[in-house]
């Protein structure tokens, strides 16, 4: 089948091409397979996540189940194997696929960096290189693809666990070649685009108009991944089913102005926006904060789970906000006692 046109970006532009092109009923589920906590050797959680999805699963009358998502596929063929499940990327090869240029016009040179858990997986890297060959670019095979491709180092958690050998098995995989990559994971494309590498995820090859100049942006940064998450829920929610989100908290409204180096060090020690204006609610709500009479800045904690969050903030001039500062966190409990 030709390539089709659509008017749409990924995200709910792969939902809308599934829609139009497949011609049936397509539920959709945001959620993750669990595979972090598998790893992690956190079975009680992984068997809670699946235990999840089977009963969604089964509400919605055992369905075929569409991946995007190498690490998913690997985990539902290992562990549901009785879900029928088919491959984004093997969909696209045999329906055809939206592009929003010229597929036969020849594009350049590129590698593709194989996701590790596609290793025995030929058929989806097959699909996917006959994708980017008809959107016309010609690829040149990196030494370590297909089934002896390498992790990215996000497999494992290595990311969290050993950081220093992280970032030596990124920067031996980016230098494998000097040509940009195209991968289709999107830890990949942003693990090594983190380190200054031109990588560029297959759906900018796709959806965008100018893809090439997408090979240079960052990744969304801890906060950000999280964030917009929530965002596409809540606009295929609004646009799909014409329904609003519930669960919106009232922290969420808080505005905060956080500099460069503190946005850092908050992706370092995986602090998200949310936790803060948490923490911000708490102390201006309760009153709970120390002043510095000094600097005018204030001190407050917060544990809304199982890890306590500590920041350093002050209301912004036109008190429409706040300044941060700093931020950590740890695990301690920390008890206070009681005046007699």
């Amino acid at each position: 089948m030709p390539a089709q046109r659509l008017g749409s970006r990924a995200g709910g532009g792969i939902y809308a091409y599934l829609r139009e092109t497949l011609g049936v009923q397509i539920g959709l589920i945001l959620r993750c397979c669990g595979a972090p906590a598998e790893w992690a050797g956190r079975m009680d959680l992984f068997e809670s996540a699946l235990a999840d999805f089977r009963r969604i699963h089964q509400d919605l009358g055992s369905p075929r189940v569409v991946l995007a998502c190498s690490t998913c596929y690997q985990m539902f063929q290992t562990y549901l194997p009785e879900v029928e499940i088919v491959s984004l990327w093997v969909l696209f090869d045999r329906q055809g696929f939206p592009v929003r240029s010229t597929p036969s016009a020849k594009k350049g040179v590129i590698s593709i960096h194989d996701p590790c858990t596609t290793r025995c997986e030929r058929s989806v890297q097959d699909s996917v290189r006959r994708i980017i060959d008809r959107l016309g670019y010609q690829v040149e095979e990196l030494p370590l693809s297909g089934e002896k491709t390498e992790c990215c180092s996000y497999g494992g958690l290595m990311w969290l666990a050993n950081r220093s050998l992280a970032k030596e098995v990124v920067e031996r995989r980016i230098t494998e070649s000097p040509l940009d990559y195209v991968t289709y994971c999107a830890m990949c494309r942003d693990l090594f685009a983190a380190q200054g590498k031109r990588t560029l995820h297959l759906l900018d090859l796709l959806f965008e108009t100018a893809p090439e100049a997408r090979a240079v942006r960052g990744g969304p940064g801890y906060s950000q991944r999280h964030e917009n998450r929530v965002r596409l829920k809540r606009k295929l929610i609004r646009e799909v089913w014409g329904e609003e989100m519930a669960g919106s908290q009232d922290y969420d409204n808080i505005k905060l102005n956080i500099a460069a180096d503190v946005q850092a060090r908050m992706e370092e020690r995986l602090i998200l926006v949310e936790d803060i204006q948490q923490v911000i609610a708490h102390a201006e709500g309760s009153g709970r904060k120390l002043a510095n009479p000094q600097t005018g800045h204030f001190l407050a904690y917060h544990r809304p789970g199982n890890v306590t969050y500590w920041v350093e903030y002050s209301p912004t001039p036109k008190g429409d906000g706040f300044a941060i500062h700093n931020a950590y966190s740890h695990r301690m409990l920390i008890e206070e006692s009681k005046k007699l």
